[in-house]
């Protein structure tokens, strides 16, 4: 029989490890584990022959735990090691903004705009007191003016 029209076997642990090839970083990392395992193996002398290298439902599950742990591993340690950065850009931004609020409401321009306001109403204020006040007041405030 020609060799050509047999099926060739072969492992099935990029199938069994991996889901979605663009997408399932978890099942790269398993199957670089797995290869890794089936290297040390060949490495040790032990006999493993390319039709029996796929992983069984049980090392599939151990391959894949192990390579979520080590990817939250790597995520934890990579937002530990942005943290400080993301903390002093954050700051910045937040003092950045307090320093052009502070700027933006005493500036020259509001200034004297609150002095004139100020000033408006202390003169309308004196004028209600002069005028509108009681009698008793007048009368006080002519025994105290001098004559």
């Amino acid at each position: 029989m020609n060799e050509s029209s047999e099926p060739k076997r072969y492992s099935k642990a990029f199938e069994t490890l991996v889901r979605e090839p663009d997408e399932d970083i978890v099942g790269l990392l398993a199957y670089s584990l797995f290869k890794e395992s089936v290297r040390e193996r060949v490495i040790n002398g032990q006999d493993v022959p390319r039709d029996l290298r796929t992983p069984t439902k049980a090392e599939t599950d151990a391959y894949r735990g192990r390579a979520e742990r080590i990817l939250e591993r790597y995520a934890a340690q990579a937002i530990a090691d942005a943290e400080p950065d993301i903390v002093a850009a954050a700051q910045g931004a937040a003092t950045t903004e307090i320093i052009a609020e502070v700027r933006k409401r005493t500036g020259l321009w509001q200034a004297v705009v609150a002095g004139v306001v100020v000033w408006v109403v202390t003169i309308i204020l004196t004028i209600v007191v002069v005028f509108g006040a009681p009698d008793w007041v007048r009368a006080l405030v002519q025994h105290a003016t001098p004559k």
